[in-house]
């Protein structure tokens, strides 16, 4: 088992990885009450196995969310702080979010503001919901794109079992935009690894991406809102366009990461072989394309509504080095689509 300590904030984590969730959890002896947080999907895999972990297994209370990564909603918490309520006030508990991003967030929202005694461990089942666990902003959403309550809290522990990550293939095309972020933001060298490593569809799916952990926790310590927030902008206002709802989450999330990289590039001239890094990541089967029922006027201009809303964004001054924080103007938009469709088409041409 390797073990790492995690600081953030006046709050330390312990993450302990490299082991099956069995090995992880067996030698602790629980015997707390501990009430899981967890997504149906997650539920319908795990919960059995889950439980056989645990000491007295009479005590392990199970809240189960949808399986959407935004299940971190005002609807979700208000029906499990009605859950909450067959517990007596005096209650120690461990709680305990087992699943997607959302549930990293809900679960972590949850423990800072409940009333009943507790402490908090995460177990995160992709790479992405590891980044999530390692970020202490936590937020409840009104919609997909509108936070309206945020704290700050970190959990006591986290347990990641990679294989669990491993097992579902389809889920490593958006796992492994997590690394690409760290690259982006964080080093250019370790970009320029992935690019090695991963070259093709079969690698990704092939190959682990244990080796990465370290480094990605790393990279979190840093820079973890920065990661976390990086294209979420240009994500959001897919919610706000007409026939946004064709595209899935993932999907959003990915063209978001996009934009801002191109908006940025554009914006600071920065040298970089974009075209490159458009046909690596069709390569590894990523749709790089536009979808012709979307409008680019209306996208664009509800960029612009939620940029003058909104924080400024990341900006870098070199691919692995940032330089601060802008709000994209339109005549910065419209460059960064032109530079978008450019690519794209020159793609499709050859």
């Amino acid at each position: 088992m390797l073990e790492l300590t995690f600081s953030m904030v006046n709050q330390t984590t312990t993450i302990s990885y490299g082991e099956t969730l069995s090995s992880l959890l067996k030698p602790l002896a629980i015997r707390e009450p501990i009430l899981f947080l967890t997504n149906q999907r997650y539920y319908d895999l795990f919960s059995e196995k889950m439980n056989q972990f645990f000491a007295d297994q009479a005590n392990i209370d199970w809240y189960i969310c949808t399986n959407s990564a935004q299940c971190n909603n005002l609807t979700e918490l208000a029906h499990l702080l009605d859950y909450v309520k067959r517990f007596p006030e005096n209650q120690r508990l461990i709680v305990i979010g087992f699943g997607n991003e959302g549930i990293m967030e809900l679960a972590s929202f949850f423990q800072k503001h409940t009333i009943l005694s507790t402490k908090l461990w995460l177990i995160p089942v992709s790479a992405r919901s590891f980044g999530g666990a390692l970020t202490n902003k936590r937020s409840i959403l009104q919609s997909p794109y509108q936070a309206v309550l945020e704290t700050e809290n970190l959990p006591e522990r986290i347990f990641f079992d990679q294989t669990i990550s491993d097992r579902q293939v389809e889920g490593k095309q958006i796992d492994f935009l997590t690394f690409v972020v760290c690259g982006l933001i964080c080093d250019y060298g370790f970009l320029q690894n992935l690019y090695k490593n991963y070259s093709t569809q079969q690698k990704l799916h092939n190959v682990p991406f244990a080796g990465m952990l370290e480094e990605m926790i790393h990279f979190y310590q840093e820079e973890a809102e920065n990661l976390a927030t990086y294209g979420k902008l240009f994500e959001q206002a897919f919610y706000l366009t007409e026939n946004g709802h064709l595209l899935s989450a993932s999907m959003k999330k990915f063209l978001g990461l996009l934009f801002q990289l191109v908006w940025n590039i554009e914006r600071n001239e920065i040298s970089f072989q974009l075209k490159n890094f458009f046909i690596w990541l069709k390569h590894l089967g990523y749709p790089i394309d536009w979808l012709e029922q979307l409008s680019e006027a209306e996208y664009l201009e509800n960029v612009l509504i939620l940029a003058e809303k909104s924080k400024k964004i990341l900006v870098l001054e070199k691919i692995g080095i940032i330089e601060g924080y802008h709000s994209p103007n339109e005549n910065e938009l419209l460059k960064m689509m032109t530079r978008y469709q450019r690519i794209v088409n020159e793609i499709r041409g050859n």
